[in-house]
């Protein structure tokens, strides 16, 4: 009970602290914010990255058309070694039917592109899904070679420049969130060093009447676990807000991948795991300006 009352009145004291510099207070908490808004952002750019990857690494990443001669006993041979290089999730073959019904479907809002069009205007084709959006060159060279292969579609191209996105937002984000926790552990060492400057003569007296050393550190403690928790709390609300007031937007331009909505349980984890992080942040910032002040006496 005794313990519990002395860590009352210790926490007291931490926000007595906080509303007699209010702005010093404000400029941590603000600095806090900043760090983990932005941390929050890239690390749903990332995932949002990595599920559109997955998205389209699941469609077929090489379409392979043949010519009009070609028998589907032999395009079924070339869907079978395709298979066997053991870099494919799936080989599926389209008849010449099957891509008259895939036609129609996609332009059944424009009647006249339906009309005269038959099942031998179109050619087979092959759709290959592969494992790695590596191996799309070495099957593209392999399906290529087939002289029954009219043409081929592949989006390598798309794939790369995805994979290459989606590792350059790791990395700078990495490199910017970074530099601003370094910036919000300086301010939280300079705050709370300026509270310590300004309560010298209280902590002297403090340890003149036996008070320990963790008695005298711990509203400074608690002070920067607070503006931890009030910065990765305002910065995972401003993550959420601008999330849900932006999403339909989001989705219409993604198109058919779908990403939202956002599972709820999300933003706890992301709340959870920046708060901690935060008051890490802040104690060690508040446990360094003591260290040293502790150190000079």
């Amino acid at each position: 009970m005794i313990k519990r009352k002395v860590s009352m009145k210790q926490a007291k004291d931490a926000l007595k602290l906080i509303r007699r510099s209010p702005y010093q207070a404000l400029a941590a908490a603000l600095a806090m914010s900043l760090t983990f808004f932005v941390s929050s952002i890239f690390i749903l750019l990332i995932i949002g990255g990595q599920i559109v990857l997955n998205y389209i690494e699941q469609r077929p990443q090489v379409i392979a058309f043949f010519k009009d001669d070609t028998n589907e006993s032999r395009i079924l041979e070339i869907s079978k070694e395709v298979e066997s290089s053991g870099l494919t999730k799936e080989v599926k073959y389209v008849s010449k039917e099957e891509a008259l019904a895939i036609y129609k479907e996609r332009n059944k809002d424009e009647p006249l592109l339906l009309e005269s069009v038959t099942a031998d205007f179109l050619p087979a084709s092959i759709d290959i899904s592969v494992n790695r959006a590596q191996d799309i060159d070495e099957i593209t060279k392999l399906v290529k070679d087939k002289p029954e292969v009219e043409r081929i579609i592949t989006p390598e191209n798309l794939i790369e420049q995805l994979v290459k996105w989606t590792r350059t937002i790791r990395i700078g984000g990495i490199a910017f969130v970074s530099t601003l926790t370094g910036v919000s552990f300086l301010i939280i060492i300079m705050v709370v060093g300026m509270r310590i400057a300004l309560r010298r003569d209280e902590i002297s007296i403090m340890s003149l009447v036996g008070a320990t050393r963790w008695y005298i550190a711990r509203p400074f403690f608690i002070e920067g676990a607070l503006y931890g928790l009030i910065g990765a709390s305002i910065a995972v609300f401003l993550t959420f807000s601008l999330l849900l007031f932006y999403s339909p937007n989001i989705q219409e331009f993604l198109g058919p991948i779908q990403i939202f909505p956002v599972p709820p349980l999300f933003f706890l984890y992301l709340w959870l795991g920046e708060v901690a992080a935060a008051i890490v942040i802040g104690v060690l910032g508040a446990a360094i300006a003591l260290y040293r002040y502790l150190k000079i006496r």
